[in-house]
């Protein structure tokens, strides 16, 4: 799994993560996740919402500058589904 997918999946749930957090619920293990979230972190490709260490949590707020997920661009295509943001 690349860090474009990661993070693609971080903006669709719209949640904080921890290293740990991201590798059980992709599958992968903590290290690889941790990797990910540096990436993410110091890519200019991605923005994002930190916290501080210790348990450090990154929220992807746009990729790229665009704040909608993929997945929900095409379901609003496609089927026409609304998109819906979490609340903050």
């Amino acid at each position: 799994m690349n860090t474009y997918l990661v993070a693609e999946h971080m903006l669709s749930t719209g949640r904080h993560y921890t290293a740990a957090q991201l590798g059980a619920e992709l599958g992968i293990s903590a290290i690889e996740a941790s990797a990910k979230l540096w990436n993410v972190r110091n890519s200019q490709k991605y923005q994002c919402e930190c916290t501080n260490l210790p348990n450090r949590t990154v929220k992807v707020l746009a990729i790229k500058g665009r704040v909608n997920s993929k997945k929900a661009l095409w379901d609003l295509v496609l089927f026409n589904k609304p998109i819906i943001k979490e609340a903050p």
